[in-house]
């Protein structure tokens, strides 16, 4: 399916209105450039990535990595795959890795290990300078973003670190949200085995309270920058 310019134009327009900072890649080639150029200039050292189909299909983690960037999955899943170096690990090799890499020791029990995962994954989030996040819509008249997960990790990899970049599909642009929900109904929200995915995340433009004096959570409601990467050849 070819993307649409007439559509792909308005919702630059409608994001860039809103304070998102648009990049275009029309190969993977330019897709990798448009992130090491941001990573330079804005002194990224560490990124955080949620689950980012567009991202493998790019090779754009080992292209940061080649960068010398430290790039840290956030599926547990893939975190775990990350530490083990995706080898087939006994449990308590596991739990060992897992120790080393949250600093407390942690024993062989599974329930135990995933706990703390998910710890030592929240202080990733805050810590990182940038957050990658895929979106599944893009809506020309709004310039909203639309993302469909399960696990909740793009909203925090949206949120928390001091840069956000969403990386967006120009097929995947379309004129309104109407045309969003059609689609999500018609693919059983896109994640096999669920009807409706566990979360829908609507992002416009820069939404932050760092801009608001004395805000009790700087930075809670969302990073300093917002950047979208179109990608229209993948």
């Amino acid at each position: 399916m070819a993307a649409n310019s007439e559509i792909i134009d308005k919702f630059i327009a409608e994001a860039s209105r809103a304070g998102a900072k648009i990049l275009v890649a029309n190969d993977r080639h330019e897709a990798a450039g448009h992130i090491s150029s941001l990573a330079k200039s804005k002194n990224v050292t560490t990124v955080v990535k949620a689950r980012c189909p567009l991202a493998g299909r790019l090779s754009l983690s080992q292209h940061m990595e080649n960068s010398g960037l430290m790039v840290c999955e956030t599926s547990l899943v893939q975190w775990t795959l990350q530490i083990t170096q995706k080898k087939d690990v006994p449990l308590e090799e596991v739990a060992a890795l897992v120790s080393t890499a949250t600093g407390e020791k942690v024993g062989n029990d599974p329930e135990e290990i995933l706990m703390a995962a998910k710890k030592a994954l929240k202080a990733v989030y805050a810590s990182s300078d940038l957050g990658i996040t895929e979106a599944d819509f893009g809506i020309a008249e709004t310039g909203t973003l639309l993302t469909l997960e399960n696990e909740g990790n793009a909203r925090l990899a949206a949120v928390l670190p001091r840069l956000h970049l969403t990386l967006l599909e120009a097929i995947h642009v379309v004129a309104s949200l109407n045309d969003a929900t059609e689609m999500i109904k018609q693919t059983s929200g896109g994640i096999p085995g669920h009807a409706i995915p566990t979360f829908i995340t609507y992002l416009t433009g820069r939404n932050t309270t760092a801009d608001i004096p004395d805000a009790l959570f700087a930075r809670a409601q969302g990073p300093a920058e917002e950047y979208i990467l179109i990608v229209r050849e993948v």
